[in-house]
């Protein structure tokens, strides 16, 4: 969700009011990493073990290392968003601005960066305002759109990435996805919602959706964000405007928030390679840093 979105948000919960849903949990501890980066929206982890930023304000790429030391990756992104990790390429959306949104724009696309030769290409175009990114498992991409309609959530097909199929699973409002361990489901969530859903899309039939919990649960907005999930199906959501990583059991709706008093968080993931606990998870936010929460012991 980028900042100026954040306004329709902040409208949203003085409509709606106040209230908390979670039950009391233990609390992740929380370590500022990376700080400086102006307002960051997504990120990912490569074959060298670097983090992977999405920088809004510089309108690039970051690369951190392992000794948390800040290099610009690639150049000339226009308001990036999700970004994914396949091998030795990285691919990550552009054009996921509010004015795209708004007017209906085509001007979004996904981009290939190739991790060991450096070369950029587009790897699909014509999308409007593509926010999440996420790979099915035989291959396809989908993003997903949390401003304005038509388009719903898009299939990107491998075998033919120039043809995108709009409305692939017909949600609008839709941000961060996972796909469960199963490979059967793909998880998103409503970011502008009154409720804030949790929706479950059968890959196979994404007619098929239901929603598995509702995180505001009659309380104030979430503004939910991207997400990720772990080895046994449990899904780790940034709340946005609540300043929350919350962790959702989606087969029982049983809730908790790990992490409270974020600046304004926008993606989640677990660690990966060295330097980078695969227990902990690193969280992006608007106030420009990375926060690495540790789970207790």
């Amino acid at each position: 969700m980028r900042p100026t979105r954040l306004l329709l948000a902040t409208a949203l919960v003085l409509a709606v009011g106040a209230g908390s849903a979670h039950a009391a949990c233990t609390e992740w501890s929380q370590r500022t990493i990376v700080s400086g980066q102006g307002v960051l929206e997504n990120l990912s982890f490569d074959h060298r073990s670097s983090m992977l930023l999405s920088a809004i304000d510089q309108g690039a790429i970051l690369r951190v290392n392992r000794r948390r030391e800040v290099s610009t990756l690639v150049e000339d992104v226009y308001a990036p968003g999700g970004q994914r990790v396949r091998g030795r390429k990285l691919f990550f959306n552009t054009g996921d601005a509010l004015v795209s949104g708004l007017n209906n724009l085509t001007d979004g696309t996904i981009e290939r960066f190739n991790l060991k030769t450096g070369s950029r290409t587009t790897y699909a175009s014509g999308l409007t305002m593509p926010n999440g990114l996420i790979f099915l498992p035989g291959g396809d991409a989908v993003v997903s759109r949390d401003i304005g309609t038509g388009t719903g959530m898009t299939r990107i097909p491998a075998k033919d990435p120039g043809s995108p199929e709009f409305n692939w699973a017909r949600l609008d409002d839709t941000n961060g996805m996972a796909v469960d361990p199963s490979g059967r489901f793909l998880y998103t969530v409503g970011t502008f919602v009154p409720t804030s859903p949790v929706y479950r899309i059968k890959i196979k039939d994404p007619t098929k959706i239901r929603i598995v919990a509702e995180l505001a649960d009659g309380g104030p907005l979430k503004a939910l964000d991207d997400m990720t999930i772990d080895r046994r199906g449990r899904l780790y959501i940034a709340a946005n405007l609540s300043g929350e990583v919350i962790r959702l059991n989606p087969d029982t709706g049983a809730t908790c928030v790990i992490a409270s008093g974020l600046g304004n968080p926008s993606a989640v993931k677990f660690g990966r390679g060295r330097g980078w606990s695969n227990e902990s998870l690193y969280v992006t936010g608007f106030d420009g840093t990375v926060t690495k929460l540790k789970p207790p012991a």
